[in-house]
């Protein structure tokens, strides 16, 4: 039997046959159902075995197949009045999994299992408390022979052991941000792994660890929410504003149009003076430059760059402190894309930094006023918005929203001329 060397069509065939037989519900269980694993030959698996011209396919299947069955690997079940000439289905021959297994130099789902349940159960043991959920819930899938989630391959070991490294990283405390080009070759070595393992990263982190509040972003957003970001950001600030570092003092209004502040640099500032009368943050960066060349002379402004991220959240909190003990009567203004996500970054913005930020040309008369700059949306778009109108504190967004469905237009923050 040891010696039986198996072709490609015989190999097909009973890997077929263990694919079907470890997907089966009962797959480890220890009373199995009576019912066989099983094999249908029709044109839908096997289109050639019923060749209208040409029988070469289905007389070598017939002959390799009745080699496995005289080897007590399957079983054969012709069709009636037709044996030894068409077949109607073959069935695995549970009884010799073990060969089998060894013929195929295949590994069964229950050693690829264990052997992911043990390297899992290993890493767990350093795992931050973030990933307590995620080791718990997997492991017990493991132990049940479960369906697992995408990213968890039994069998891709050496994958797997990439994608804890990833997912350990993730919740690593850091002071700055770190590229992820830097990050990557830290962990693997190789400076695009991590780009390669990101969306299987995400997808865990989004499933098994994050709160609804800190997936409010896209995948890059949700990264740079611990600092792991494509290169280094810089916060474009511009306006009345002097701040004092370590190693010296800078007064904002000196740099025109703007001045680009490292994370790690407005991390560390502290406010000395700012005679600001208001604070803007602007959602994209050409919106951005076009307010500081219309827009009154006392403002400060902010590009917020879509999703904030914490150095950002953390300068306006420092400013919005300083203001509130020195110049309490300046306000706080968001401008925005009028859209889904506009109304998304502004709920995100004031939840997460505990600021009111006043929208500002983000309502009904200013999307009429653009409206031949609009965008059409669709059904599945009209829904989201809907959604919007049931939460109290988007109240203020509601009679724009309600605009925008009945035009059924949204509005990009590009297109608004100030």
């Amino acid at each position: 039997m040891h010696k039986l060397k198996l072709s490609n069509l015989q190999k097909e065939i009973l890997n077929n046959l263990l694919d079907r037989y470890e997907k089966r519900r009962d797959y480890g269980a220890r009373q199995k159902s009576s019912r066989r694993t099983m094999l249908k030959i029709d044109t839908h698996s096997f289109p050639d075995y019923y060749h209208v011209s040409d029988s070469s396919y289905r007389l070598l299947f017939n002959s390799e197949a009745q080699q496995l069955e005289q080897e007590n690997l399957i079983t054969l079940d012709w069709e009636r009045f037709n044996e030894g000439e068409y077949l109607e289905r073959i069935a695995l021959n549970e009884n010799n999994l073990e060969v089998i297994y060894g013929l195929l130099e295949r590994r069964s789902k229950k050693e690829l299992y264990r052997s992911a349940a043990q390297i899992m159960e290993k890493w767990s043991e350093s795992a931050p408390p973030e990933l307590e959920h995620f080791y718990s819930s997997v492991l017990a899938d493991l132990d049940q022979l479960k369906a697992l989630p995408a990213p968890i391959k039994p069998g891709r070991e050496e994958e797997l052991i990439q994608v804890l490294q990833g997912l350990h990283a993730f919740f690593e405390p850091r002071k700055s941000e770190i590229p992820k080009r830097l990050l990557s070759v830290r962990l693997y070595g190789n400076s695009k792994r991590w780009q390669e393992l990101e969306r299987s990263l995400v997808e865990i982190l989004k499933t098994y660890c994050l709160s609804e509040n800190e997936t409010d972003g896209d995948q890059t957003e949700i990264l740079a929410e611990k600092g792991i970001v494509d290169n280094p950001t810089h916060i474009n600030l511009s306006g009345p504003l002097i701040i004092t570092t370590k190693r010296g003092r800078v007064d904002l209004s000196a740099f025109y149009p703007d001045l680009g502040l490292s994370s790690e640099m407005a991390k560390e500032m502290q406010v000395e003076a700012c005679e600001a009368e208001a604070v803007i943050t602007v959602e994209n960066k050409t919106s951005f430059y076009h307010y500081l060349y219309n827009a009154p002379a006392g403002h400060l402004v902010l590009y917020l760059g879509g999703y904030h991220n914490p150095p950002r959240r953390e300068l306006l909190q420092k400013l919005y402190h300083y203001l509130q003990d020195n110049n309490p009567w300046a306000g706080f203004y968001h401008w925005g894309d009028l859209d889904f996500g506009g109304i998304t970054i502004w709920y995100n913005l004031v939840k997460k930094t505990g600021i009111f930020f006043q929208p500002i040309y983000m309502d009904v008369e200013t999307y009429l006023k653009h409206l031949d700059q609009g965008q059409p949306f669709d059904e599945n778009y009209s829904y989201k918005l809907e959604q919007l109108l049931t939460n109290p504190a988007l109240e203020i967004f509601h009679p724009l929203i309600q605009k925008m469905l009945e035009h059924k237009m949204r509005l990009e923050q590009e297109a608004v001329a100030l």
